[in-house]
């Protein structure tokens, strides 16, 4: 089989490809219009551009207080140049999965030959069983924000990585910087916080635990801190010196804000139920599910694979009377087992492990790569053996959806009927925040979300707030809310007690038409509210 020349995936031709293909299967998706961005992304963005963290009362939910700074690019762009071009703007969004397969071959790339190896054809059906993974491919041109992150692990990963030779140019500043891309994504969104550690302790153990690796271990986490700092510590700041908690309402059991209960307010509801599943949780993905690691249905064996592949590289080297596995493969195994156990500890939800899924590839070859000595050139078998295995995993893979709708005149097609200046709007349940940015002198008016998270603050000073602003409020009060906010609308008695819904509008939105014309908004709405 003819060998691959692994420069022509390294240039600026590669680079474009890739980018285009990025764009252009994001365009093919459609319009974005998920759960989450409804709720947050779009009211955050504009939130944090216009410094409404002091003004508003989690109109988004607990979701409000997250850092808003990946978001504004996305708002900005749809809500400026782009407005009337929804196509390029998804193909803009497009461009983060773009650049993942970009990165992931110049990883794979890397890896080879720090293990001595040409660049291959099994290499290339490695990058692809990772960048085809339900996960990856199913949040292309979404704003849930976990591509990039994903491109800032990635990225991390590809700096480390000649560290693991003998003679690595500029150690200590390949830790460093490759510590700071980690704590910025950790900074930009908590999801990608397992990464770092994992990064840390693989560098750590594929050097041996030695003086010098203690040390890189150590810049990478000087690194790492800079990074969170950076995309973080403006936002954190704010939420210290409002709630008394940097990372408000999260790990309030440690912060104890008097704002809400001292509880941790992460979402574990995917966390595994029993012990099979904490020991085998990736066998229970094989077939199509829902609500186990994810909301949506999906199939993937990728992570059952990575794990037999974990298991393989653990066992076999001393079984088959092999040396010890290399120092890069070291590290991708530690980062990868270290990373799926802190995953699965603290959120078990799959769309934050897109890292781990382009990697499930690399991790597969090189536990195969174990049958072949290390002298001699990868067999035909393994090529076979690896492109059998991508064509079976697309075969059986079950790809979400997470919310398209069809493309509209404009970007972001959200039509609210008129409120008064200087109003009163109570945004009851979710997701319903969006509609905020759009409304016609939307920063004149006060936003106070009636939700989930403000039940669960019944009692402490959210509270007691939030009953401060809606007694002193001498204007026009309205509510926005749909069919099934029946949950909560009695927090609209609790702190209105007698009012009454009156003179409602529908909200016309773009982002709630399916395919036909259908109208999935459940009679999204704004009411005025008075005095029965």
């Amino acid at each position: 089989m003819r060998a691959l020349d692994g420069r022509k995936f390294l240039g600026a031709r590669a680079l474009l490809a890739c980018l285009s293909f990025g764009a252009l299967l994001s365009v093919l998706r459609g319009q974005d219009a998920n759960w989450d961005l409804k709720n947050y992304h779009l009211y955050n963005a504009w939130a944090g551009l216009h410094g409404r963290l002091t003004l508003d009362l989690a109109p988004a939910g607990l979701q409000s207080f997250f850092n808003p700074l990946l978001d504004m690019p996305y708002f900005l762009l749809g809500t400026g140049p782009l407005q009337h071009w929804p196509r390029l703007l998804a193909a803009v969004q497009g461009l983060w999965y773009g650049g993942l397969v970009f990165m992931l071959f110049r990883v794979a790339i890397r890896l080879a030959a720090l293990r001595g190896r040409t660049f291959g054809w099994a290499d290339v059906w490695a990058v692809l069983i990772g960048v085809t993974g339900t996960m990856t491919v199913s949040q292309t041109g979404s704003s849930f924000n976990e591509l990039p992150l994903a491109l800032f692990t990635l990225s991390s990963l590809y700096v480390l990585l000649p560290l693991c030779a003998d003679t690595s140019p500029r150690p200590s500043r390949r830790a460093l910087l490759a510590g700071l891309l980690s704590g910025l994504a950790a900074g930009l969104k908590p999801t990608a916080v397992v990464y770092a550690p994992a990064l840390a302790l693989g560098l750590l153990l594929a050097l041996g635990m030695r003086r010098e690796a203690w040390r890189l271990a150590l810049l990478f986490g000087l690194g790492a801190l800079a990074g969170f700092v950076l995309a973080y510590g403006w936002w954190g700041w704010q939420l210290y010196e409002l709630t008394g908690n940097p990372i408000f309402p999260l790990f309030n059991q440690v912060f104890h804000s008097p704002w809400a209960p001292a509880v941790g307010g992460t979402d574990r509801q995917y966390l595994p139920r029993d012990l099979g599943q904490w020991l085998f949780y990736p066998l229970y993905w094989l077939g199509k599910n829902q609500h186990l690691v994810t909301e949506v249905n999906f199939a993937d064996a990728r992570y059952a694979l990575a794990g037999l592949a974990t298991l393989a590289l653990v066992s076999l080297p001393r079984l088959l009377r092999r040396r010890p596995l290399d120092r890069a493969v070291r590290l991708l195994l530690v980062c990868v087992t270290t990373a799926y156990v802190l995953w699965l500890c603290l959120f078990s939800i799959l769309r934050y492990a897109v890292p781990l899924e382009l990697l499930s590839g690399l991790l597969l070859l090189a536990a195969l790569q174990l049958f072949t000595p290390a002298d001699a050139a990868p067999g035909r078998w393994l090529v076979w053996a690896m492109a059998g295995t991508f064509l079976l995993l697309a075969g059986f893979s079950r790809y979400p959806g997470w919310g398209h709708v069809p493309y509209a005149d404009v970007a972001f097609d959200v039509r609210p009927p008129a409120v008064k200046q200087g109003g009163l709007v109570l945004v009851v349940g979710q997701p319903n925040a969006y509609v905020i940015p759009f409304l016609p002198h939307a920063q004149d008016n006060r936003y106070i979300g009636l939700s989930w998270f403000t039940w669960s603050a019944l009692g402490f000073r959210f509270d007691a707030l939030v009953r401060e602003q809606i007694a002193a409020h001498a204007g026009v009060v309205y509510a926005v809310l749909r069919d099934d906010a029946g949950d909560d609308l009695p927090l609209l008695q609790r702190y209105l007690p007698g009012s009454r819904l009156t003179d409602c509008a529908p909200v016309q939105s773009g982002l709630e038409q399916r395919r036909k014309g259908r109208d999935a908004s459940g009679n999204l709405r704004i009411c005025r509210l008075i005095p029965d």
